[in-house]
Order: structure tokens, then C-alpha cells, then sequence
């Protein structure tokens, strides 16, 4: 039995070496192109009320042009996730508070369903 050996070139999944023109991920390198058709450049930007939570290292830069407020916080779980946003997001007690939220969310909703 001989032992056959691969060059980089005969595997069909080895790219990134290849001729620009046959890389499967060229059209995704161009810069992006409007499509013709839209009335902006870029989308008015939505009202921003107090309910919009953005994290202490992100007060400088402005928020995406839209953003939820369909399920602002609530309850306990709302306050823990304020108390969270406070944290930045490098320390794990903002993580962790954020896991609370989340389970505590989920005992609300429970306690809110059997109650109806």
C-alpha cells in the first residue's frame, strides 16, 4: 500500500492561499454596497428615552440607530439587571447579576402565569 502525500494546493478545503478569483470568500471582502433602492444612507435615528440601558464604557459612543424598548425591565429581575448595566461588563459580577436576572425573570413569569 503507498502512502499518498498531500499538497496544500490538492485539498479542496485549503483557501486562503488561493488566487483571488477562486476563493470562495471574495464577494464577502469588497466593501459594502448600497442596494439603489433605499431612501438613507443611514437609518433616522430612533428617540432615545430612559428605558434604553447601555453599559458606563459605551456613554460615549452613540447608540445604534434602533434598538429594543419593547420589554423594558421590571420587577426584580429589572432591578438586577439595572444594578448589572452599572457594572462594566469585564467583571463578572455584571455577568453574574445578569444570570440572576435571568432565572429570577423566569420565576416571575411562572408566578405571573399561575396567578391568571
Amino acid at each position: 500500500m503507498q502512502r499518498k502525500e498531500h499538497r496544500p494546493n490538492d485539498l479542496p478545503f485549503w483557501g486562503a492561499d488561493r488566487d483571488l478569483m477562486d476563493r470562495p470568500g471574495v464577494p464577502r471582502e469588497t466593501s459594502p454596497r448600497p442596494m439603489g433602492n433605499a431612501h438613507w444612507i443611514q437609518p433616522e435615528q430612533q428617540p432615545l428615552d430612559e428605558a434604553a440601558r447601555t453599559r458606563p464604557e459605551m456613554e460615549t459612543t452613540r447608540t445604534t440607530p434602533v434598538f429594543s424598548t419593547a420589554l423594558p425591565p421590571r420587577g426584580l429581575s429589572g432591578r438586577l439587571r439595572l444594578i448589572a448595566y452599572a457594572i462594566p461588563d469585564h467583571r463578572v459580577s455584571h455577568w453574574m447579576l445578569r444570570i440572576a436576572a435571568d432565572r429570577v425573570d423566569v420565576v416571575q413569569d411562572l408566578f405571573r402565569r399561575t396567578r391568571t
